[in-house]
């Protein structure tokens, strides 16, 4: 009750820092339990209007990634042992509401900071916690990609700065990449400390926000370097070995925590403070955040670090009509989830035709997708353990000509994943001139072949948006010789063909020779939005 009641006070002091000292210290008292629980009922409401709302959602990962949070779930909260199955539920419906109700998207430091935060605290406090953490948001915690990295970024800064042998050493072992960073900026030293340890270090973050986790983790990489002797700098020879041995390190005897505390991180010499105090001070440190935000935006390529985050799988909607056989392994999601483009993020998968439910006619399949821009046609290749597809970003539809674009694709879910996706159509022109063969002498020469490279993109558009081909008898994507197709079913759904096909430079999608093969299960869907489940389109 105690610690709830200082970090509950911290947190709105310090996304409040002109507030009446008076209304600050209310926030920790009793009188306030009913209204957060009463806010905290009406918020679980419309995260979870049914009670199988709650058992389908996911538990939202906000960058942390899907290894990480099933650690989090399963060891790094009990020392080895998983988090209690109230306590896991508890921290999926506080990620949920976060993530529903207060918009947060990316935030890989919130999920260990509410699972800590559950330890003291009720459901509805945490919650509350976390809402006054956003009202400040700059103050606790990154929301953003580019906010992350420039944090890493001026960590990194101030550890070549106050010990620079120690950023020697952290460079030797690969240490200067964000990546190698998520102990501090994304587990928040969980994996690293001992749980009483980060409760305690709970209490300064609460109050104070991100400068102690810039505070307290360059004075442990500093005093983990001092202590290495020279037989253990030989074993130390990347990230992971640096922080296996950091960890054993800060469990071991060696390590005092508090006096630690008070003489390295806060500089106590004998009660009273350095004259000199080694850490910058706040003002200089934020001034040198908002600098790296902005190399951040001009030097990183934020393609670079999709990878950054673990791979993520894509949700479906249970159907109480239609039962979901082909998209419901994770590994099949989450490889659909890497190919997708960016604007299907934070969207969930929802059936809208199964053969076995709707029949086995090109009619229905039709019928079905009417309605529906972007889908994803997921088909069982019987004989062949294998699942293959295709994403389509136009209606399908009985046409006498092709359509769609450059964003179609086709793919094999299973076994090895693989996704074709457009690059271009075989060029009209022909390639075999030797060399000194053509000659630029002439003005109009290098217009002519201007006007043939405009042509010949005007050719690569069309031969795209024309990769989509249905008809009465047929439903086909991706343009093969001879009138093949990249993947193509008969006119019941029942016979498919696979080969190779211009623009998609697919190999045959079973992996082998085979070109026809017989068509078990049949499914399509459509995407909703993971926020409020509905449709994109």
């Amino acid at each position: 009750a105690l610690r709830c009641a200082v970090w509950t006070t911290n947190v709105v002091w310090g996304a409040n820092p002109n507030m009446n000292k008076t209304e600050v210290d209310d926030h920790g008292t009793l009188k306030r339990v009913r209204a957060l629980e009463h806010g905290w009922n009406v918020c679980l409401k419309s995260c979870f209007p049914d009670a199988s709302d709650e058992s389908g959602a996911r538990i939202p990962e906000f960058g942390l990634g899907e290894v990480a949070m099933v650690n989090l779930l399963l060891k790094d909260h009990g020392d080895g042992a998983a988090i209690p199955e109230a306590g896991a539920k508890a921290l999926k419906r506080v990620l949920f509401a976060a993530h529903h109700s207060l918009g947060v998207e990316y935030c890989p430091l919130l999920p260990d900071i509410a699972a800590v935060l559950l330890t003291a605290m009720d459901e509805s406090y945490v919650y509350a916690t976390i809402r006054q953490m956003l009202e400040r948001s700059s103050h606790f915690v990154a929301l953003s990609m580019m906010e992350h990295l420039s944090w890493c970024k001026t960590f990194l800064d101030l550890v070549a700065r106050m010990y620079p042998q120690t950023h020697v050493i952290m460079k030797t072992v690969g240490l200067l990449n964000p990546n190698a960073l998520d102990p501090i900026f994304k587990r928040f030293f969980v994996t690293i400390l001992r749980m009483e340890h980060v409760k305690r270090l709970m209490d300064l973050f609460t109050l104070e926000g991100k400068e102690v986790l810039f505070r307290f983790g360059t004075a442990l990489m500093c005093f983990y370097h001092a202590h290495l002797s020279t037989k253990a700098e030989l074993i130390v020879t990347d990230a992971a070995s640096w922080w296996e041995g950091l960890r054993a390190f800060a469990h071991s005897r060696r390590f005092q925590f508090e006096i630690f505390l008070e003489n390295q991180v806060y500089g106590f010499v004998s009660g009273r403070f350095r004259r000199t105090s080694v850490f910058p001070r706040s003002a200089f440190v934020e001034r040198l955040i908002e600098k790296n935000e902005e190399w951040v935006r001009e030097n990183v390529s934020f393609q670079e670090y999709l990878s950054y985050e673990d791979e993520a799988t894509l949700g479906f909607v249970d159907d109480d009509e239609v039962n979901i056989v082909l998209a419901r392994p994770a590994v099949n999601r989450t490889a659909l989830a890497s190919w997708f483009p960016a604007s299907f993020t934070s969207t969930k998968l929802k059936i809208i035709y199964s053969s076995n439910v709707h029949g086995r006619t090109i009619e229905r399949f039709y019928h079905h997708c009417s309605t529906v821009r972007h889908t994803v046609t997921l088909l069982e290749v019987l004989g062949k353990d294998a699942v293959v597809g295709m994403f389509a970003t136009q209606t399908w539809k009985k046409s006498t000509g092709g359509y769609g674009n450059a964003e179609c694709f086709i793919f094999r879910l299973s076994p090895n994943p693989a996704c074709f996706k457009w690059r271009h159509a075989p060029s009209s022109r022909s390639s075999s001139h030797s060399d000194g063969e053509v000659e630029l002498e002439h003005s109009s020469f290098v217009d002519s072949a201007s006007s043939e490279r405009r042509r010949e993109k005007g050719r690569q558009r069309l031969f795209a948006d024309q990769v989509m081909v249905s008809t009465d008898d047929f439903i086909s994507m991706g343009i093969g010789e001879d009138g093949a197709s990249g993947l193509r079913t008969n006119e019941d759904l029942t016979r498919g063909s696979t080969s190779p096909s211009m623009g998609f430079s697919n190999e045959s999608l079973l992996g082998d020779d085979s070109q026809v093969f017989d068509i078990g299960l049949v499914e399509v869907y459509r995407f909703v939005r993971e926020v409020d489940g509905k449709p994109v389109d």
